[in-house]
């Protein structure tokens, strides 16, 4: 996969890379992280400016980003039957994904970037669950923040070992969504704890 984007690429890295990640916004199953890596990778060889690739590539997911949350903001439950979105948008995804967000709102669209396979639901859910397109943005965007950059530089600056770069990106992820989800389950303890105290001081004579 990686290899047929680079080489379809190499004749109009810019239009490509960006083409890609709006449709993945439109259901096209490709993980981000593939169109990020090539860009890297490309800007590296000298087929494309970094300067200019790097804001592209921030513009193009969040755009594909709002496809996606404006498919649910509009279209709700009816999208997900279509044949190209129900592969990601399946029924236990977006029920998990809608648990997480009425539980902890616009953090947990923060959370789902780091975590492919939620990270559609969570955006979709987002949208039918009518989160203000503003709020979904500024987590989205944040989260986009930290990890567009970052997969970008690693393919950029060891673009000769692409397979460790890949290898780091997966292992990134895992650890982060692990330490994520050990924070919130740290943070949703502390609070009924608290208010189990709160409760039992309120009780006592």
């Amino acid at each position: 996969m990686e290899a047929w984007i680079t080489h379809l690429a190499l004749h109009g890295p810019y239009i490509v890379i960006v083409g890609l990640l709006l449709l993945s916004g439109f259901g096209l199953p490709l993980p981000e992280d593939i169109p990020l890596i090539v860009a890297g990778y490309l800007c590296a060889m000298k087929y494309a400016n970094a300067w200019f690739m790097l804001p592209a590539l921030f513009i193009a997911i969040i755009g594909a980003d709002s496809i996606v949350y404006f498919l649910g903001h509009h279209y709700g439950h009816h999208v997900p039957r279509l044949p190209l979105i129900k592969r990601f948008l399946t029924p236990a995804r977006l029920g998990k994904a809608e648990r997480l967000l009425q539980c902890h709102g616009g953090k947990f669209i923060f959370v789902a970037r780091f975590l492919p396979g939620l990270r559609a639901p969570a955006i979709f859910t987002a949208g039918t669950f009518k989160l203000t397109y503003w709020r979904f943005i500024f987590y989205d965007g944040s989260a986009a923040l930290i990890s567009v950059p970052t997969i970008f530089l690693l393919a950029f600056y060891f673009a000769c070992h692409l397979d460790k770069v890949r290898k780091w990106i997966f292992d990134g992820q895992f650890v982060t969504g692990a330490v994520l989800i050990i924070i919130i389950i740290s943070v949703i303890a502390f609070k009924l704890l608290y208010r189990q105290r709160v409760v039992s001081v309120g009780n006592s004579p």
